[in-house]
């Protein structure tokens, strides 16, 4: 059975960025939080060797480091 899929109505979000530069480092600690959930539930999901998921977070920090300007 196929069903279709319905577009919901846009939903527009006003956001106040914090005006502080704590303000902004908490926002931006907060953001890295989620990404990072996020990246370790994608490889938890996967469907491959604990060894390979170890080798693949390994590669996206050195990556991740890189593109900081940091010493891997």
């Amino acid at each position: 059975m196929c069903g279709i899929a319905r577009k919901s109505a846009p939903i527009h979000v006003i956001v106040y960025y914090p005006k502080t530069e704590a303000g902004q480092r908490e926002l931006a600690n907060r953001v890295a939080d989620i990404h990072a959930d996020i990246v370790n539930h994608r490889l938890q999901d996967l469907n491959c060797s604990s060894e390979q998921k170890i080798q693949l977070l390994d590669a996206i920090i050195k990556t991740a480091k890189e593109k900081a300007g940091e010493q891997p």
